[in-house]
């Protein structure tokens, strides 16, 4: 087989093309195109190195036809148009040798199931690729979600390590299913209503009625109960039951205490209060190294998500992301990113409804996968 390298594709003569385009290889050209380009099939640099380290090509420069280039030879010319040439063809290497059609097209590559051709079936997922050393924004990550909602297809990442290994991460928009819904939506948590009594403790809130200490930690999973029958509760379950007039607090003043204490409370409020109005049971998640934990429902004894919140202008390292999935996995829980839109949440905090809360919240979860 011989093939033609021009820029960032090698053209094989329509003699040799039959045989490719069986395998799932190129492009064939359509009838009606130049005479010299109908039925020729152009390969792109990935598929043209796969075949040649497989010797099944032989490839020459459009303007040195007399000398075929050796793999090496190949490799400099393909780094010159994709930088990051290397980790794309040690993917799309990886993904053919597992049986699988992958096509150049998208973001980087069309991954197709096992046995199906491009033209028959549309492809499943399209995959993004980055090495160890790239990073990825926030906002790119959101830019690829709706990309993939738009083309209805599923979202990988393939993130290629420093010893050429592959890890392949599944990433979609993270759904949320309560089994139960929570009692004090509907004014139940105290009874007839009223205010507990509390006060500040540093980076804590003491609430003093027992009774109501009793309620809000054995009925809700409210903070942490103590021996005197008091109940110390986070910054951000305060702010949430304060809002809701449960605790003789202003709001407004404990936000501003809040935020002094924590410079990015309001991100972590804006989520913990969307969870929770979503029906979920929401503890935090330090010993996960996450922001909070989440259980469908009071009475499970294991969490199933882990939530971690990011402003819009966070940028993942690689290493980073491995590192919240990796634990996520190992605890058998979901690893979920909460990305917040700060300057909103700050200029809506006393009257953000939960409408505007679910425009300014995107949930992404992201998760390991075999192929």
């Amino acid at each position: 087989m011989h093939g033609i390298l021009s820029g960032e594709e090698v053209a094989v003569a329509r003699v040799d093309a039959e045989s490719f385009e069986l395998r799932g290889y190129g492009r064939k050209e359509a009838k009606g195109a130049k005479e010299e380009r109908e039925g020729r099939l152009t390969l792109s640099l990935e598929e043209a190195a796969f075949l040649l380290e497989a010797g099944k090509i032989v490839i020459r420069k459009e303007t040195e036809k007399e000398s075929a280039l050796t793999l090496e030879e190949f490799f400099r010319h393909a780094l010159e148009i994709f930088p990051n040439f290397g980790a794309r063809y040690i993917v799309y290497k990886d993904l053919k040798q597992r049986g699988y059609v992958v096509h150049p097209g998208g973001v980087d590559f069309w991954l197709y199931s096992r046995g199906t051709k491009p033209g028959e079936k549309p492809a499943r997922h399209f995959i993004r690729i980055l090495s160890e050393r790239e990073f990825l924004s926030v906002k790119d990550l959101e830019d690829l979600l709706i990309l993939a909602h738009n083309m209805r297809k599923e979202l990988i990442i393939a993130v290629v390590d420093d010893e050429s290994d592959i890890t392949y991460y599944r990433v979609k928009e993270a759904k949320f299913n309560a089994i139960e819904t929570r009692a004090d939506k509907a004014g139940e948590m105290r009874g007839e209503g009223g205010e507990g009594t509390a006060f500040l403790l540093g980076d804590k809130v003491l609430l003093r009625d027992a009774a109501f200490a009793e309620t809000l930690y054995k009925n809700h999973f409210y903070g942490t109960l103590t021996k005197e029958g008091r109940l110390l509760l986070s910054l951000v379950e305060a702010a949430y039951l304060i809002k809701r007039e449960r605790l003789e607090m202003k709001f407004e003043q404990f936000i501003e205490y809040a935020t002094a204490m924590e410079h990015d409370f309001m991100n972590k409020y804006a989520v913990y209060e969307d969870l929770m109005e979503k029906g979920l049971v929401v503890k935090t998640g330090f010993k996960f190294g996450s922001h909070f934990r989440v259980y469908k429902a009071l009475n499970l004894k294991h969490s199933s998500d882990l939530i971690h919140v990011l402003p819009r202008e966070h940028v993942f390292s690689m290493s980073e992301l491995a590192r919240a999935v990796r634990l996520a996995h190992g605890v058998k829980k979901r690893m979920i990113f909460a990305q917040t839109f700060k300057k909103s949440l700050i200029k809506n905090a006393v009257q953000t409804s939960q409408q505007t809360l679910e425009d300014q919240i995107k949930y992404v979860e992201i998760g390991r996968m075999k192929l």
